[in-house]
């Protein structure tokens, strides 16, 4: 068996039909293992004065290590030509230097690339630079050169999503993959949007997909990986991120998350406390219109928006005798059926009340429900920008707002199923950074 080095000597040395297949073989022995990403590295480093025919493949083994500077320097001792001009532009891309990539994909353009594909970049590098108003110009130039591909299809998702249609946004990206079944970027992207909106199933099915090219997707596995978590597959998701972690040792999401992996295997979840739970929220969910009520009540209850027994136990008694045409005797009509499922009017109110009552509490972190400023408080837990599986936990909890989140403590949350330390170091870091906190432990 030859060496690594040798093996990657005749990576660089190696001749190419064109520049895809070098950038995807450089590419995919870089993903093989930790060690031939060292080797790869230490190789071009050594390199300090690269012959004008290696430079591009330098450039590139030092783009797919993730060291962006480093490639734009290769390349600017490098030959012009159509490949460094498309690679500086990706580099300078990658450092977020976008007024740069713009100018380098243009004479990518004149030297002979794609013309479809500079023009796709383009559009994403005005998104990126929160131009949607030059993103969107330049996408009706690319709808009128390509309309009817993966490229126009993908880049018209990006921008649905930026505007918040997300619904349009996933639409898009089935047209493109249903177009270019092995375009990775809107394969990827259809199954994290999908993934975001609850539909785990598809989603689990099109990150499946994203695995099988070569290298290995490395956020498709990881979320993946939650996925099959949260389904109680742990050999399978403890599989996906080892095979990360060998290829990238000191990945700190990949590392966290195999230590919640394991640790849920020894997680204690009451099961007969969540049956009990989801039997109270049938109870809540129960419609009005099944029981017997006078038409007068039913009709003022109508006008009030009130449609199920949970409706009910967030309003208060007094509210309801303030409503036009509602008497005692439409009160008494509904206290009945409330006792009768153990309910009460104002309910949901007094048990809020209490839990910021028990927040407001000497101890309860660097800043209380007291203390903190109402607007604050009333944001949504969107504001934080967590990742899926922190925020499908607080759905769990029908954590909503900031203010909800502060009323609870580190045990707390742990005790949540696939809650794990990954979770709450991202939820308190970004509490922290609005100068906000949990509560403490009581214990």
């Amino acid at each position: 068996m030859k060496s690594t080095l040798a093996s990657v000597e005749e990576l660089i040395n190696g001749n190419y039909e064109n520049y895809d297949e070098m950038f995807q073989t450089i590419q995919r022995f870089a993903s093989q293992s930790a060690t031939d990403r060292d080797q790869l590295g230490n190789y071009v480093n050594e390199q300090t004065a690269p012959e004008s025919d290696k430079a591009v493949k330098l450039a590139t083994a030092a783009f797919v290590l993730g060291r962006m500077e480093q490639a734009i320097q290769i390349l600017k001792g490098g030959p012009e030509g159509r490949d460094k001009r498309w690679l500086m532009a990706m580099a300078y891309k990658g450092l977020k230097e976008y007024s740069k990539a713009l100018a380098d994909l243009e004479r990518a353009k004149a030297k002979g690339w794609n013309e479809v594909e500079v023009q796709a970049q383009v559009v994403e590098i005005h998104r990126l630079n929160k131009d949607l108003k030059s993103a969107k110009s330049e996408l009706n130039h690319l709808k009128k050169i390509a309309g009817d591909t993966v490229y126009y299809f993908y880049q018209a998702a990006g921008l649905a999503e930026a505007d918040g249609n997300v619904e349009q946004a996933i639409d898009h990206l089935q047209q493109a993959v249903d177009r270019d079944p092995k375009y990775l970027p809107a394969l990827f992207r259809l199954a994290f949007l999908l993934d975001l909106n609850g539909d785990e199933e598809q989603a689990v099915e099109l990150y499946q997909q994203c695995l099988t090219f070569n290298p290995i997707h490395i956020n498709a596995a990881i979320n993946l990986s939650v996925l099959y978590e949260d389904a109680a597959k742990y050999d399978k998701a403890e599989q996906l991120l080892e095979r990360v972690l060998m290829v990238y040792p000191n990945h700190p999401r990949a590392r966290l998350f195999l230590r919640d992996v394991e640790s849920s295997l020894y997680m204690f979840y009451d099961e007969e406390y969540e049956r009990k739970r989801d039997k109270f929220q049938q109870v809540l969910d129960m419609p009005i219109s099944d029981f017997e009520l006078s038409v007068r009540s039913r009709n003022c209850l109508k006008k009030m928006g009130i449609k199920t027994l949970g409706d009910l136990t967030r309003i208060t008694e007094a509210e309801l005798l303030s409503y036009k045409n509602f008497g005692e005797t439409s009160l008494n009509e509904i206290k009945i059926i409330l006792t009768s499922k153990n309910l009460r009017l104002g309910q949901a109110v007094e048990d809020k009340a209490s839990k910021k009552a028990a927040a407001m509490l000497p101890g309860s972190g660097l800043t209380t429900l007291l203390s903190a400023d109402q607007a604050i408080l009333d944001k949504s837990i969107d504001e934080l920008q967590l990742s899926v599986r922190s925020k499908k936990c607080l759905q769990k909890l029908n954590i909503a707002t900031l203010g909800d989140l502060m009323q609870y403590s580190e045990p707390q949350l742990m005790s949540v199923k696939n809650f794990g330390s990954v979770s709450l170091t991202e939820v308190k870091e970004k509490l922290t950074g609005m100068g906000l906190s949990l509560r403490e432990s009581e214990l």
